[in-house]
């Protein structure tokens, strides 16, 4: 009989030797310890071969009970435990047939509108920033880069300099996953103006003084994210942006996601762009097309578009 701590501990050792990030492998151990008190204190189960389907489906009716959480967190915690569990039977501590997480269902999430900016808001936006300092042309950089590309702040922090190729850009995503982002006529115009800016600011010091990030503070360390997200709020309150987008950079991703689709283009190759692991998550983003985008796109793609159709003469027919 093995300990449920113990385990945690062991499945928490093992994310860190597959390099997970450090944020993820904390929230992990945030929900797995909670769950693991209840466990504890509530049912009085300690040893992991104990636990049964039934006591998972008692925590989720206690977090339903302390109603703090809506269903889309608690199915957060859910995959969680759904992967702290798979990890079990790998390793063969369980079996298959005794992993409770094995018939578990999500809950149902309610199905929310993703209101993000307009086109003309992110022409406001962007052009907000001068082009008068090294800060001034770096931040403009970063935002048409988050619009553009729909990458996650933390991906965009980590950018290195080995990563910038000439016409693409190898981003590390979630769960350790890489994937390439294209680079665009206007986003190249300014990568250049901040590269020529970025190597005459920092001529003077010793390459070790200077970080190997992409994109650097003002004493060549690398950007956090508290920082972009100043900037983009900053210039979000300059431009005048509706209440209802919270203008986080994570709008700058449901953008690009519904600009992309507004323009065409399917949901396995936006799902490719954005990093995700299934189509399924990026399709949501079809919920905040109107129906008249739906029909354009539609009408845009049709099977028919290019094809040479022949057509008959009605002459001589009654």
């Amino acid at each position: 009989m093995t300990k449920i701590k113990e385990l945690i501990q062991d499945f928490k050792l093992n994310q860190e030797i597959l390099g997970r990030v450090k944020r993820y492998v904390d929230l992990c151990m945030f929900r797995l310890y909670r769950w693991e008190r209840f466990m504890e204190k509530e049912l009085g189960i300690v040893e992991v071969e104990d636990v049964s389907q039934l006591h998972i489906k008692k925590y989720i009716q206690e977090r339903q009970r302390l109603g703090r959480e809506v269903n889309r967190t608690l199915n957060n915690n859910l995959a969680t435990l759904k992967v702290f569990f798979q990890y079990l039977v790998d390793e063969e501590f369980i079996d298959e047939q005794s992993n409770p997480m094995r018939r578990i269902k999500n809950l149902k999430e309610e199905k929310t509108v993703i209101v993000t900016f307009n086109d003309e808001e992110v022409s406001r936006i962007i052009n907000d920033l001068k082009e008068e300092t090294y800060s001034n042309v770096r931040d403009k950089l970063i935002l048409i880069m988050l619009f553009d590309t729909g990458v996650r702040v933390s991906e965009l922090c980590n950018i290195k300099n080995d990563d910038v190729a000439r016409r693409h850009i190898l981003i590390h995503g979630k769960g350790s996953k890489q994937r390439l982002v294209y680079i665009s006529n206007i986003m190249r115009k300014y990568m250049r103006k901040y590269e020529a800016l970025r190597q005459e600011r920092f001529k003077k010091r010793e390459r070790d003084e200077v970080e190997d990030y992409y994109f650097l503070d003002q004493s060549a360390i690398k950007l956090s994210r508290s920082r972009i997200n100043k900037i983009l709020k900053e210039h979000c309150r300059n431009a005048g942006v509706r209440k209802e987008v919270r203008c986080s950079p994570h709008d700058c991703r449901h953008y690009f996601a519904q600009k992309q689709l507004r323009n065409g283009i399917d949901v396995y190759s936006l799902s490719r762009l954005m990093g995700h692991f299934d189509t399924q998550i990026t399709s949501k983003y079809l919920r905040g097309l109107e129906q008249e985008d739906i029909l354009n796109i539609g009408r845009l793609n049709s099977p028919l578009n290019g094809l040479k159709i022949k057509q008959g003469s009605m002459e001589g027919r009654k």
